[in-house]
């Protein structure tokens, strides 16, 4: 077995390394080995070599960690206020599921996106507006297979709580999504609010009402299809309401599907 893959698979889950790069020749720690969720990597930030071998299931030790994860997320009651070890600096597992939802570095930092290596899970920071850092909720995401559940958040009532996309501030039309990386991409082009979930409250409602037309994007499922026709009832008075539904979630289209869908949308 090649010197990489044993050290990667002596590593917890989710963790990395660095060692010297053979290909190299150096002593120098240049290659970073990685163990992912789904497969065992590395990269050589000096030749570009990148090996890497995909896992078949999880072993025992791999299990049992996940169970480990599973148990504290379902007891851990989670404060205000951003984990203790949150960083910027995300592992190649919660880069990946960022990737994965069309969102590059330069977007993720630019919402305030991190890690918490306490919980293995990717922070999602809602702040009151654009211009502000002031924390009003986030979301823990869970990024490995058999993590659950996939969410964990604040116990906190949220009630008022939306998740705003960049964008200008003149906007008359929005659009409500269900997660805050489909806001993000949608926000791309169009003012975009994350429910943070399916069902809407009064509170935010109230601030949906100012835009002249809103448009609901939710998953085509039972609860997604529930909460469209619940912000319909909400709203429709006051202003125009259309909607969209797509087999995948929007964070999951190009840039060009999320554009022509809104442009070419007629409620």
């Amino acid at each position: 077995m090649k010197e990489w893959l044993e050290i990667a698979k002596d590593l917890p889950l989710g963790h990395k390394a660095r060692i010297p790069c053979t290909q190299c020749g150096t002593n120098d720690k240049s290659l970073i080995v990685n163990h992912g969720s789904k497969s065992y990597n590395a990269y050589c930030f000096r030749c570009g070599d990148n090996p890497f071998e995909m896992k078949g299931e999880l072993s025992l030790a791999e299990l049992a960690r996940i169970k480990e994860l599973n148990n504290h997320a379902i007891s851990k009651r989670l404060p205000l206020s951003l984990p203790e070890d949150y960083t910027t600096d995300i592992p190649l597992a919660g880069r990946l599921w960022l990737y994965s939802g069309g969102l590059t570095e330069s977007v993720w930092r630019e919402y305030g996106i991190g890690y918490s290596a306490t919980l293995e899970r990717v922070i999602l920071p809602v702040y009151k507006n654009n211009t502000s850092k002031e924390l009003v909720w986030y979301q823990c995401r869970a990024i490995h297979k058999g993590q659950s559940p996939k969410y964990i958040q604040p116990s906190d009532a949220r009630d008022t709580v939306l998740f705003e996309s960049a964008g200008k501030e003149t906007d008359t039309r929005c659009v409500i999504v269900e997660d805050i990386l489909s806001a993000i991409r949608v926000g791309k082009t169009r003012k975009a609010f994350s429910l943070l979930g399916t069902k809407i409250t009064t509170p935010q409602a109230n601030t949906l009402s100012k835009f002249k037309e809103v448009t609901t994007w939710l998953d085509s499922d039972k609860a997604g299809v529930t909460g469209a026709y619940s912000i319909r009832k909400a709203l429709q008075l006051v202003t125009e309401v259309r909607n969209i539904v797509t087999a995948e979630d929007p964070k999951k289209l190009s840039d060009k599907e999320i554009g022509e869908l809104l442009t070419n949308n007629k409620g």
